[in-house]
This record gives C-alpha cells, structure tokens and sequence, in this order.
C-alpha cells in the first residue's frame, strides 16, 4: 500500500489510539534496523513473536506505519534545492488542485493551511532552473490565483515522526 492509498483509506474510529510503550518500542528498533525480521524484533524487545507480529499489523491498519522504503537524504540523491510555496486557489476548488499537485513529482508534500495561502506544497529540485519548470506547471493549473516560494537555503534539521515515537514523544 502506498502512502496515497493509505491516506484515501475511511476513517476508523480506533486510527487515534494512543501508542503504548511497546508499540514506540517496536517503531524504535524498526527505525533503528528498518530491515529486522519479525523474530529479531523480538528478541531485540524481549516480546513474543506473536505480539510483535500482531502488533505490527495492527499499526499497519492503523496507519501508524504506512511504508517501510528507504529514508533518502535529498541533497545526496541529487535534489539540492528545496523550497516552499504557498498556493492562493479559487473557491471550491481544493480537492481538482490537490489531485493536479499530487500529478507533479517534484512535489513532496502538499498540507492544507491557514493564513495568506490555501495551501503549502514542498517542492525539491536538482537545479534552480527545474525548480522554476515545477513552479511553471503549478502556476498553470487553472485553479491556483497566486504562488509565493521560499528557497531553503540550509536544512538544519530533517526529522521523521518515527523519531519522535520511539522517544516517547507521541500519545
């Protein structure tokens, strides 16, 4: 399942449960050893083969863990541009320009916002020149009215949420 799909998924009722220690215990090593097996997992947490299966599928249903791909620093892979764009769109029109943002590849994330913008999209690039070609293709979906960019000049810290869990940081 991809990230796309599992975000077109209806909603449940238990999607917001609280994690537990041992769901942020079993996020941590797989964070730490993305490539553990269900049985090292285990013996690294000292649970039960079962519970660590049982567990995992059901943050896997739960869309606590949606993928488990590579994390890629974007600079080394080439992609040394980043930049932010607010999008000012027409009325009524959020759900076409989202799915014609989602058509872009450059586009990493698409958020809906407040304040001067209706939404704010992270673009990267290899070079400044293909990041204006990406800002050219949003600027010509008919719904979009007004961009602004904001070129990152240093990313001074990139985090995952699965940082954040395995720390206890997370419900």
């Amino acid at each position: 399942m991809t990230v796309g799909e599992a975000l077109d998924m209806p909603e449940r009722r238990d999607l917001h449960m609280p994690l537990d220690d041992i769901d942020r215990r079993l996020i941590g090593v797989l964070r730490r050893r993305p490539r553990s097996s269900v049985s090292e997992m285990a013996r690294l947490t000292g649970l039960a083969r079962g519970t660590v299966h049982d567990r995992i599928r059901r943050l896997e249903a739960r869309r606590v863990i949606v993928g488990y791909g590579p994390d890629i620093e974007p600079r080394s892979a080439g992609f040394g541009v980043c930049a932010f764009s607010t999008l000012t769109i027409a009325q009524g029109a959020h759900e076409s320009t989202v799915r014609a943002l989602s058509e872009i590849d450059e586009i990493l994330e698409i958020h809906t916002v407040t304040g001067r913008g209706d939404l704010l999209v992270k673009i990267v690039a290899t070079t400044n020149d293909d990041l204006h070609g990406t800002l050219q293709r949003i600027a010509a979906i008919d719904a979009v009215r007004r961009t602004e960019t904001l070129l990152a000049l240093h990313t001074g810290l990139l985090r995952n949420v699965a940082d954040l869990v395995a720390a206890g940081t997370s419900s």
